[in-house]
């Protein structure tokens, strides 16, 4: 079931359908407009107030038709009304064991870079910080909201129709990597991660 839904969402990042993809994108643009110039908590109580009176509207109006038409007037949203909206506990169950598991990975990573585990790679990593803060200087958080949602209805499938004349310039990107990491490593080799007593022990 997990891997149906993910297959959804990769259809419409990848313009599988592009009506799809489009109506989702535009909703989401809009979206995040409206949370820019509104405040979260007033776009929640403004939509929930337009549905209700939206559907108190309509029922009232079926009413009306059905004493003018002599008819049985049968609620108009009965079978939304008749929808059983309980999740199954093994789908929250499997849910919740996901997310568990991601978030146990990347609080081991972050511990990991944090506290200086491998020296090199935590210098990679405070070096993604410092560049995240000229970043987050130059531009708002909501500049960097819609880049990333266009990013993600965009790079996928342009790498996808162009894979064959990217594969080959990524592969050189990351030898030129690799042969800089291993220069590093020769250099400077107190910057490769040392071994955890604790980890050495278990394994002894």
């Amino acid at each position: 079931m997990l891997s149906c839904q993910c297959q959804k969402v990769l259809d419409v990042i990848y313009w599988r359908d592009a009506k799809k993809s489009a109506i989702v994108l535009s909703l989401a643009l809009l979206v995040l407009f409206v949370l820019a110039k509104y405040p979260l908590l007033t776009v929640v109580t403004y939509s929930l107030l337009l549905a209700l009176g939206a559907a108190a509207g309509f029922r009232v109006f079926k009413k009306v038709e059905a004493q003018i038409k002599k008819t049985d007037s049968e609620h108009p949203f009965s079978e939304i009304l008749a929808q059983d909206l309980t999740l199954p506990q093994e789908k929250v169950h499997a849910q919740a064991d996901v997310f568990v598991e991601h978030a146990t990975c990347i609080a081991n990573k972050l511990k990991k870079l944090v506290f200086v585990e491998s020296p090199l790679e935590s210098i990679k990593f405070g070096l993604v910080l410092w560049s995240l803060t000229y970043i987050a200087s130059w531009f708002s958080g909501f500049t960097l909201a819609i880049l990333g949602l266009l990013g993600v209805f965009s790079v996928p499938k342009v790498y996808e129709s162009n894979q064959e004349a990217i594969d080959p310039h990524l592969a050189t990107i990351s030898g030129h990597l690799k042969n800089v990491q291993n220069i590093i490593d020769e250099k400077l080799p107190f910057l490769r991660s040392a071994p955890v007593a604790a980890e050495e022990k278990k394994d002894q």
